[in-house]
């Protein structure tokens, strides 16, 4: 490969009027102007539309509400580009990227969720720019959802005082609910939306197909789903007693939900930051009998779910276990390390999980409970989905580079060029700019940013799995589009083998699934809850 230096070129700058009706798009509750884009690039960006109302005061720890009518004309400047939920509240924001002159179309719709391990991220982590040079016929939809404490807090407490618990499961669904509603302004077909999500972002989307045990309409027609982390976490005693202890490092003695509700944001988090370290808490979504009726993997191996429409699941070939983890240094550091986790598991179910991983296999403890915790975590999902869905999915091993958690967003991700724009709050007028690379085989990954990801992209792979996304996001089939392209990638359980996976790598090739084994199977009965 060549060594790649980013070259910043102006290629076009277009002007964008803030009157210019015939890119504003004006809903029942706005009007939303571009911030980015012009009819030559073939695409708009419309920036920071408010689909929820703030979840502050009485709204924080509660169901997102809808959000009000607004009087002025949104350019984009309600919150900053990059907002995200863990640095603020006021933060129920999403984009949309739409093709130039597509109203009245129904083109396809892309649905993005973001990872962070539930306490990062954010709608502007990646951009499809990549995605509209291979096709300008879809419209892309990226969101925020409540991260941390104001989107994890769970326990009894909470709930009797009239709280809701999960909030940013909630604030998904809310997002699916209002695409469905008012993507068709934009051009968009509100009966045919692929959920694509990353890590806790693809969990976010497994967490939609269980909810409220497959009692619920479904929210998405497909699904592309890569790395779900979720790490499955205790019950009731577990939540409770970290909303009690982070509620008196706050003040609020006995959790008192609307004193909890009166706390600065800045000063509740860091109170929860600090509780969580002290603690070892796991900030994930915790079942709650609601909208987590169980943990999706149990929901999933147990036949409750709803979901019907086609589905792509991959994972790395090393998501977590290629180095040992850490404060794990002895055969009993595995079975301890195992129970902080799973406050709740049993002897025997210790023991079953060490004997499905034998210590004769790792040359440390911490290389052992790596790769167990590479398949609670990541893994095992995959095949829960799968065995759900019938075997009827199409399903990849992404074996790139160090192949470890994240390396594929640098390739689903590229592009040679970012879409930017500066708005003058002096004028009416956007400026829009496009940015360019030098061509060459690899990017320094993708270039609206990323989670995870290679520090290389080989672009001609990049473009090559994009094709996958692409076909499988307008057709709902990976192998529709650009056919001699790319190597025809069969379901998992295709008439000549059973259990087949794509590997993505430097040349693509078919193989029989490696997370088939009583390891994941284990996971997925949920026997440690």
């Amino acid at each position: 490969m060549h060594s790649f230096t980013k070259v910043l070129l102006p290629l076009a700058a277009a002007l964008v009027s803030a009157q210019n009706s015939s890119t504003a798009v004006t809903l029942d509750y706005c009007t939303v102007n571009p911030v980015a884009g012009n009819d030559s690039i073939g695409y708009y960006k419309y920036q920071n539309i408010r689909f929820a109302a703030v979840p502050t005061g009485d709204l924080r720890w509660a169901k997102p509400q809808w959000p009000p009518v607004e009087t002025e004309v949104n350019n984009g400047s309600l919150a900053d580009a990059d907002v995200d939920c863990a640095s603020a509240e006021d933060c129920l924001y999403l984009d949309v990227w739409a093709p130039a002159n597509s109203a009245g179309k129904k083109l396809p719709v892309m649905v993005w969720t973001y990872g962070g391990g539930f306490t990062g991220g954010s709608k502007s982590q990646n951009t499809p720019e990549g995605l509209f040079n291979l096709s300008t016929e879809f419209v892309f939809v990226a969101y925020n959802y409540r991260l941390g404490m104001t989107g994890l807090a769970n326990g009894p407490s909470l709930l009797h005082e009239g709280g809701t618990s999960n909030t940013a499961i909630w604030d998904v669904q809310h997002a699916f609910q209002w695409t469905k509603k008012y993507i068709s302004a934009f051009g968009g077909d509100p009966n045919t939306v692929t959920a694509v999500g990353f890590s806790a972002g693809g969990s976010q989307t497994l967490f939609q197909l269980t909810k409220f045990a497959g009692h619920a309409e479904q929210s998405f027609n497909r699904a592309y789903v890569m790395s779900p982390g979720f790490v499955p976490g205790a019950g009731h005693h577990h939540a409770e007693a970290f909303w009690q202890n982070v509620s008196s490092t706050v003040g609020c003695t006995g959790g008192s939900l609307s004193c909890m509700r009166g706390v600065d944001f800045d000063t509740l988090t860091t109170a929860a930051s600090a509780v969580q370290t002290a603690y070892t808490y796991q900030f994930q979504p915790r079942v709650d009998g609601d909208i987590i009726a169980d943990t999706y993997e149990a929901q999933l191996y147990q036949k409750r779910f709803n979901f019907t429409g086609p589905m792509v699941i991959t994972h790395e070939q090393h998501e977590a276990n290629g180095q040992a983890y850490s404060g794990v240094n002895t055969t009993a550091d595995v079975s301890t390390e195992l129970r902080i986790f799973f406050p709740s598991i049993t002897d025997d179910q210790v023991q079953i999980i060490l004997d499905l991983y034998p210590e004769s296999d790792y040359t440390s403890p911490g290389l052992r409970f790596a790769d167990m915790k590479q398949s609670f975590d990541l893994t095992a999902h995959n095949l829960a989905l799968t065995q759900a869905l019938g075997n009827e999915t199409w399903n990849a091993l992404v074996a790139l580079d160090q192949a470890t958690h994240g390396t594929d967003q640098s390739y689903y991700w590229y592009s040679t060029y970012t879409l930017s724009s500066s708005t003058s709050t002096t004028t009416t007028t956007t400026t829009t700019n496009i940015t360019t690379s030098s061509n060459s085989t690899t990017s320094t990954g993708p270039t609206g940013g990323g989670m995870g990801g290679s520090s290389s992209a080989n672009a001609t792979i990049a473009v090559m799995m994009q094709k996958y996304l692409m076909s499988f996001v307008l057709t709902g089939n990976p192998n529709t589009l650009w056919p001699s392209d790319k190597l025809n990638w069969p379901q998992y359980g295709n008439s000549s083998t059973a259990g087949t996976q794509l590997v993505f790598n430097t040349t693509f090739y078919l193989e029989e699934d490696d997370l088939a084994n009583e390891k994941a199977l284990n996971w997925n009965k949920a026997l440690w809850y």
